[in-house]
């Protein structure tokens, strides 16, 4: 990221580019802010090529990485999850070859979600261009640039606060960032953020509802989980996306005990399995209600419901419910 600043800054840019990662919303930023840069106007034809799997054609884009800027300094061509970069290609192989020696005055970015680095596409741009990994954000940085957002419009919110917000809202930066314009909006006459304003106004993610419908089952408060479930149900979430839900959680919960149970630490644990120590924690406070072999029968029990479902012997409402009823 410090690189891509720098650039941007300097306004000194490479004619090859890689972006990949989890985190689409420091990706697009960041490929706006290119292009605002190297593109005078990107509803234009004239400089600007945008290739996906829709319209991918190897010859075309060739063609267009050979074809100088008309009447302006760069040609900038975005290649967009066309998957040239996992897997053996020969599209890719042929790209390889032809963009060693790319015009000066030609910029290309290719957006990818898998990559693998012995791709000679990949050693390629790594050597001559830039590769830009946009990973989640840590729980720390994450709750740093929440409190720079809401700086720039005069707020403040607690460190207890964000991370309050955070277990509401998710990790999403793009679903951050929309909820704190509706928090800014909330407290126009406020200057501090107050955990009250976040339960008063902002959307729970659905992992939020799982967590607390998960909470519930394990404190045996069956009527709570079955008003949650219902209010899930209610807010038009899908029966099967709920069981989804619950089989990822209950994983979490008997991953992070299990490795908590061999010593592990909280921010060790979320290492391990790739979750925000944030999320590690909620998920040893649950596994506290919870056994070893209770989160086992609990995983089995419901991918037998899943097989029920989609096999027809069972209705998905149903089958999620006798789930929430047997477990709380």
């Amino acid at each position: 990221m410090k690189e891509l600043k720098k650039q941007l800054q300097n306004k000194e840019f490479y004619n090859l580019y890689l972006f990949h990662g989890e985190e689409k919303y420091l990706l697009d930023m960041y490929l706006k802010k290119i292009l605002n840069e190297l593109v005078d106007d990107i509803n234009s034809t004239m400089n600007y090529d945008f290739f996906d799997k829709s319209n991918i054609n190897i010859e075309k884009l060739f063609d267009a990485i050979e074809t100088l800027p008309f009447f302006a300094d760069r040609r900038v061509i975005v290649v967009s999850y066309v998957k040239l970069f996992k897997g053996k290609s020969n599209d890719a192989a042929k790209l390889a070859d032809r963009i060693s020696d790319i015009p000066e005055s030609t910029t290309v970015i290719f957006i990818e979600d898998d990559i693998d680095k012995r791709s000679k596409l990949y050693k390629l741009i790594n050597k001559n261009g830039y590769v830009a990994s946009f990973n989640k954000l840590s729980e720390n940085d994450l709750i740093k640039w929440i409190g720079q957002k809401l700086h720039t419009e005069g707020k403040k919110i607690e460190k207890s606060t964000a991370k309050h917000f955070l277990t509401i809202v998710g990790i999403d930066m793009s679903n951050i960032n929309s909820e704190l314009e509706k928090l800014i909006m909330y407290n126009k006459e406020n200057n501090i953020i107050t955990k009250e304003s976040i339960n008063e106004i902002c959307t729970r993610s659905i992992e939020s509802k799982i967590f607390e419908l998960v909470s519930a089952m394990g404190q045996n408060k069956r009527e709570k989980a079955v008003l949650l479930y219902n209010d899930m149900i209610i807010s038009k979430e899908p029966p099967g996306r709920i069981l989804f839900m619950l089989i990822r959680q209950f994983r979490l919960i008997l991953q992070s005990k299990l490795l908590s149970q061999k010593g592990l630490n909280e921010r060790d644990i979320a290492k391990e399995i790739k979750l925000a120590p944030f999320i590690v924690r909620e998920c040893l406070k649950q596994g506290r209600n919870m056994t070893v072999n209770r989160l086992n029968e609990a995983l089995k029990d419901c991918l037998d419901i899943d097989y029920k479902i989609k096999t027809g012997k069972i209705d998905s409402k149903i089958g999620v419910e006798v789930i929430i009823m047997k477990y709380s």
